[in-house]
């Protein structure tokens, strides 16, 4: 009789161990788990919701940014939906869940099955780079000050704390802990999947020792595998949660890295426990603070590059974002009379003619009106089928003189999918340098976002091909290196006004920085402590 009590209290202490090491739960509705097989893979016999840009304008930045947005399926403007903020890591952008952590195709299978109630997902951009500030402390006033006030005023949402959940992943998941848990007020949902060591101290999230935090967090989820050499940073807050009676949820996974095998699962548990603990429950109150007015977008040049998906607004009820074959993005799903919004045009004192890259399994026409859909047509682009939606075709056509700034509208007659656009036979509006060197995302300006794209290719996280390339090679001599991101950092800081080859106005000229250098040391590691963290994939 002793020996078979003493087993059954050796089992329970077994259990209770195995339970300590893959999952501790201090307080949830739900306790997280594997996912089933198939959870992250796409079911075609489900309705989908529909992932587009949006473009907004960030009083953080002084620019225009973009971000992605999942609407759920059956999407109306006539029903309120919560919102949550889904952050990345520190080599990705809005792009990176989307394409590696598919996070539409995890939440379209959750409402089919019955686990949650639909509800809208906003993938941001959170390196908010700007003169003479952190980009990644900086996007916490792009966060709270312009793309919350943005989502909630052209969307249905509701605008309070409970219904507004934000998580992340690696430096995401140090973001959202480092803006959520001092913001519990408007944050009820916080969840951190093997946050980078950016996470603040613990006196800086919980400055009152955590009595807000405990009288606001519905959920505060906690992620990380016990092989990610970045567990430091994750149980150094869940240590201070467990010291200090703050609800929290802890999810170890057992002998798991630092990769999408925990992040993916991690959203996965994250919708569902959020969901069970009322983020997704109709009614509620109203904004926690009021909305702060949306500012209007900055002018585009008329004769620089735009690229399709990157519109202000639509008039449709199927169109979305796609993939094109050379790697971008477009706009396809287009049926008869949709219309795509490209704000502030700027013709300069004249454009005369209108190219774009089109494919299309149908003979269409494009309208091109200004200000409205159904404004002066400028002129009509006729694009013939070019037998399948993967084959793109070079297609131009007259256009009536326009100058000036106008809202461009382009209005379809049928099914086609639209790669990018641009004008010419004017006189273009602003004096950029010669060509599109420096314009790597080819938006007509030149900035920190084209910085971004040129210190990813250098640290071999994104590569660059074609005109983007060309736009990269800032001294023209065929590779892309710290010589031509210093130059790029001297022109955006105005240090210099011209590249090689240019003419040089007023300051220093971009002769080679000495390697000792604060510049030179910068550029060589423009993306601070990576090396720190040690070997692991970058998220």
């Amino acid at each position: 009789m002793k020996k078979s009590i003493l087993s059954i209290f050796l089992c329970i202490l077994l259990v209770a161990s195995f339970l300590n090491t893959f999952t501790f739960i201090s307080t949830a509705a739900l306790q997280p788990t594997m996912p089933p097989a198939g959870y992250d893979r796409v079911n075609n016999n489900i309705p989908h919701g529909q992932v587009s840009y949006i473009n907004y304008f960030s009083k953080a930045t002084n620019s225009q940014r973009r971000a992605r947005i999942y609407l759920p399926p059956g999407y109306s403007p006539d029903k309120k939906y919560s919102v949550m903020y889904l952050l990345h890591g520190i080599g990705g952008n809005e792009d990176e869940w989307y394409q590696n952590g598919v996070p539409h195709v995890i939440l379209d299978n959750l409402i089919a099955a019955g686990e949650i109630d639909p509800f809208i997902l906003v993938l941001p951009y959170g390196n908010a780079s700007a003169p003479g500030v952190d980009g990644w402390e900086n996007f916490t006033k792009d966060l709270l000050e312009s793309l919350i006030p943005y989502i909630e005023s052209n969307y249905s949402v509701y605008t309070d704390a409970k219904h507004r959940a934000i998580a992340g992943l690696s430096q995401g998941g140090a973001q959202a802990v480092n803006i959520g848990l001092p913001n519990a007020d408007k944050f009820h949902y916080v969840g951190g999947f093997s946050s980078s060591p950016i996470m603040k101290q613990n006196n800086q999230l919980f400055p009152d020792g955590g009595t807000k935090v405990r009288e606001n967090i519905k959920l505060l989820f906690l992620s990380c595998g016990t092989a990610d050499n970045l567990i430091f940073s994750n149980n150094r807050l869940v240590d201070y949660c467990k010291k200090n009676n703050i609800p929290h949820v802890e999810w170890l996974l057992h002998n798991y890295g630092h990769d999408w095998t925990v992040w993916k699962p991690s959203l996965w548990n994250f919708a569902r426990m959020a969901c069970a603990a009322g983020f997704t429950e109709p009614g509620g109150g109203g904004p926690t603070t009021p909305p702060t007015p949306t500012l209007p977008p900055t002018p585009r040049s008329a004769f620089s590059r735009i690229e399709a998906e990157d519109y202000n607004a639509i008039n449709s009820s199927s169109m979305r974002v796609i993939d094109t074959p050379g790697g971008g993005g477009g706009i396809g799903y287009i049926e008869s009379g949709d219309s795509v919004l490209y704000s502030k045009i700027d013709f300069g004192s004249g454009a005369k003619s209108f190219k774009a890259m089109v494919a299309s399994a149908l003979d269409i026409n494009i309208d091109l009106r200004l200000n409205s859909p159904s404004g002066t047509r400028i002129g009509t682009l006729s694009a013939p089928s070019t037998g399948d939606w993967d084959t793109y075709q070079l297609l131009s056509c007259d256009i009536s003189n326009v100058t000036g700034e106008n809202d461009l509208y382009l209005v379809f007659s049928g099914p086609v999918n639209v790669d990018w656009f641009e004008f010419s036979g004017g006189t273009v509006p602003t004096n950029p340098p010669t060509g599109n060197l420096g314009d790597i995302n080819r938006d007509g300006t030149i900035n920190t976002s084209d910085y971004t794209l040129l210190s990813r290719h250098i640290l071999e996280i994104t590569t660059l091909t074609g005109e983007a390339f060309r736009n990269a090679d800032i001294n023209g001599d065929g590779i892309i290196n710290s010589n031509d991101a210093t130059l790029l950092q001297r022109y955006i800081l105005e240090i210099i006004d011209r590249f090689p080859g240019q003419g040089y106005g007023p300051g220093p000229s971009p002769d080679p920085t000495p390697s000792n250098s604060p510049v030179n040391a910068r550029i060589l590691h423009p993306v601070d402590s990576v090396e720190d963290y040690g070997p692991f994939q970058v998220g």
